[in-house]
């Protein structure tokens, strides 16, 4: 088989197209030690999605920068300690890396499923194949597309919609990403969540877009205690996921409630000490703020 980066014949390994220490962090976090997918809110799950990508070679290429990724800023950033950071080149390949996989099996999906015209296929084709070189270390730059970095910190306000999706919960406590397609802006971005923690590619932004304190270059610093402001409508999806995950949760079976519970139960000082209650109570905070104005 070919490996999707280096497209030389070899033997592949299963890679985690998201993180491996992402899930791990997961589970440790999770008051009960499990994790659930949105979409199969009744399912545990004990791993991240795997896939045939890369030869042994391409996955160590990987592996450095993901090390670095974890020690220096994801690890911090999950204990509440991360202030600033500068960093290097390994930021900007790292973020390239891993929305680089997302990208190559979105373009496969859509070419498969034929659901996307031939001018927007391009855009995506042009874009994996500037993201490849640079992985490659065949080119030193990503041309026009960018990479972004954006902490989700505790909400202090918002409208009366956004207060009631539990956004703290969602964002903070799950993994997910894929290649989004603004067909009204025509505009396209590649995100992860890494629970909270939201790394971004853009390969064409909205005319409106705004970035600020975010952008990661190859080298340079960035400072937690500088407000980051986002306008983009990639906000929207994040919108819509909350949604869904509402829904999946209020469709969970009375069997699975129990179970969690129960569960809880046992060891209820780990849940009132897990980043899960921290979550919820960031999300009743916002909510109660909200019912406060609108009753007064």
């Amino acid at each position: 088989m070919r490996c999707a980066l280096c497209k030389r014949e070899a033997e592949l390994e299963k890679s985690h197209v998201i993180p491996k220490f992402v899930f791990r962090s997961m589970k440790k976090e999770s008051p009960t030690g499990n994790m659930r997918l949105t979409s199969q809110s009744n399912k545990k799950v004990q791993d991240g999605d795997r896939q045939k990508l890369l030869c042994g070679s391409c996955e160590d290429l990987f592996n450095e920068d993901e090390t670095l990724f974890a020690n220096r800023i994801y690890h911090k950033y999950r204990a509440d300690s991360l202030k600033e950071f500068e960093y290097e080149e390994w930021l900007n390949r790292f973020i390239t890396s891993v929305n680089w996989r997302n990208l190559y099996l979105d373009i496969i999906g859509f070419v498969m499923e034929k659901n996307i015209d031939p001018y927007r296929l391009d855009i995506l084709i042009q874009a994996e194949k500037i993201m490849r070189d640079y992985l490659l270390k065949e080119r030193d730059n990503l041309e026009t597309i960018e990479n972004h970095i954006f902490f989700f910190n505790p909400i202090s306000e918002a409208s009366d919609s956004i207060s009631d999706m539990h956004l703290h919960t969602v964002m903070g406590g799950s993994a997910f990403g894929y290649t989004f397609i603004s067909y009204h802006h025509d505009s396209y971005y590649v995100f992860l969540n890494l629970q909270g923690l939201i790394i971004v590619t853009i390969i064409k932004p909205a005319q409106d877009d705004s970035w600020k304190n975010t952008l990661v270059q190859n080298e340079g610093q960035l400072n937690l205690n500088k407000p980051q402001y986002i306008t983009t409508p990639l906000f929207s999806e994040f919108e819509y996921l909350a949604q869904q995950r509402k829904q999946a949760m209020e469709q969970m079976s009375e069997k699975q409630r129990i179970q969690i519970i129960d569960s809880i139960k046992k060891n209820p000082e780990r849940y009132k000490t897990s980043k899960a209650f921290e979550q919820l109570q960031d999300d009743l905070r916002l909510k109660r703020i909200n019912d406060n104005k609108r009753n007064n």
